[in-house]
């Protein structure tokens, strides 16, 4: 009997931890893609004011914001100082590639991240400032989008992680 109340106990548990990370996920990706926007501005910035090379400019943005978004700027970073590597297009997208499964962004975002190899250090200041404007409105949009889903799914998941652990206690036993 014991150990059936502790197997049961342990269902419950797990059911409710899946559904809390679930829910999770939700408000996590709304911390990267504010992380991003930060990011975007820092770029906007050291393009504006300090006109730093891409290198430099990636390494410190990268060590300001959060993991998981800075390995983006800091394995960039790190390959663009390296002369044998190859132009910034194809490094930048070769590291959207390796390291955005360890985001919890959606497809959508990974585009958005892709279409910046077209422009950084290949375009005029002008043209870099206003596409990286026309990054951060879309980084808003997809934050707005981001809000709503998590406040319409976000309960949902944890009632279903809660309740879904109960209706398999309850069908077991």
């Amino acid at each position: 009997m014991l150990i059936n109340f502790i197997g049961a106990v342990m269902i419950l548990m797990a059911a409710t931890i899946l559904g809390f990370m679930k829910a999770g996920k939700y408000r996590e990706r709304i911390r990267e893609l504010r992380c991003l926007q930060t990011a975007f501005n820092m770029l906007s910035s050291e393009i504006s004011y300090t006109a730093t090379p891409v290198p430099a400019a990636f390494k410190k943005i990268g060590s300001r914001i959060d993991e998981p978004i800075s390995c983006f700027f800091l394995k960039s970073s790190q390959l663009l100082d390296d002369p044998s590597q190859d132009d910034f297009s194809t490094i930048w997208r070769r590291v959207v590639k390796e390291y955005f499964h360890q985001t919890v962004l959606l497809k959508s975002d990974e585009d958005l991240l892709l279409s910046i190899s077209s422009f950084i250090g290949v375009s005029d200041q002008q043209h870099q400032e206003k596409q990286i404007k026309l990054i951060l409105h879309q980084l808003e949009q997809s934050e707005e989008d981001a809000l709503e889903a998590m406040h319409k799914n976000e309960r949902m998941w944890r009632y279903l992680g809660v309740m879904g652990g109960l209706m398999l206690v309850i069908l077991l036993y």
